[in-house]
């Protein structure tokens, strides 16, 4: 007659605590030999410790317990488990692959520090198509943006507008022209005018930063969204955007990658 071990001595002769016996028996992982229908006292035989091993080592490998338990159910437990295997390959794969460009933002964000450059935060969030009024235009000084921004507030009926305003940047100074467009949220009311055109503010995903509504901290946080941009392999996917938030100015870059 094959030796049984009851619960406990089973426990000890594999290191696999009691408590966690009875979850691998009531999630249908391992199940004990035989169950006295009396005591209910589970027993094991010896050949369950080398599948309880085998449980563990795949544990081990990243495996998760429902992915062992698909496993076991099929038939041709060999080629089940070399495409378990295969597949916590690929996983292990993709893992390395995330740690390694975690570890060059890493260093690329000490690589700033040590430059002398101010710590932005830079994160991509989704934002919504938001409905506007605008007035886009090429301008010789930045100033005139401020001019247009006044035309376009004082055309737009307060009670239409929203809380939503800035400026798109189609073009900077540095690009040999300035092309900017004051733009303002809008009801679904606001009528059509010659002061100003009714469009779509697209939905993107933005790589976005804030900063102090001065002029030296805003090219300071466009120069490390560039950065931030170049370094995680995305490209920019239309023109830059301002946001007004009271106090504070919201620099928004819409992304793909690259």
């Amino acid at each position: 007659m094959e030796m049984h071990y009851r619960i406990g001595e089973f426990s000890r002769l594999s290191g696999v605590s009691i408590k966690t016996l009875r979850f691998y028996d009531q999630i249908g992982l391992l199940k004990p030999a035989a169950v006295d229908s009396r005591t209910q006292y589970r027993f094991y035989v010896p050949r369950q410790l080398q599948d309880l091993a085998a449980i563990r080592a795949l544990k081990d490998l990243g495996a998760s317990l429902d992915d062992i338990r698909r496993m076991l159910r099929r038939t041709e437990s060999r080629q089940a488990r070399r495409k378990l295997l295969e597949q916590l390959r690929r996983r292990a794969v993709c893992s390395m692959a995330a740690a390694r460009r975690s570890l060059l933002w890493i260093d690329g964000a000490l690589g700033e520090l040590s430059g002398g450059h101010r710590d932005i935060a830079v994160i991509v969030k989704q934002r919504p198509a938001v409905r506007v009024a605008s007035i886009r235009a090429q301008v010789r000084r930045y100033a005139e943006i401020d001019l247009l921004e006044r035309d376009l507030h004082r055309s737009v009926l307060p009670d239409l507008a929203g809380d939503l305003h800035g400026v798109l940047w189609h073009r900077c100074a540095e690009h040999g022209s300035i092309e900017g467009e004051p733009f303002v949220e809008v009801s679904p009311r606001a009528p059509q005018s010659g002061a100003y055109e009714l469009k779509e503010l697209p939905a993107a995903a933005v790589a976005t930063a804030y900063c102090e509504p001065d002029e030296l901290d805003a090219v300071r946080t466009y120069e490390a969204l560039d950065r931030w941009v170049r370094l995680h392999d995305y490209r920019l996917d239309g023109p830059r955007r301002e946001i007004y938030l009271g106090q504070i100015l919201e620099i928004q870059f819409p992304v793909k990658p690259v």
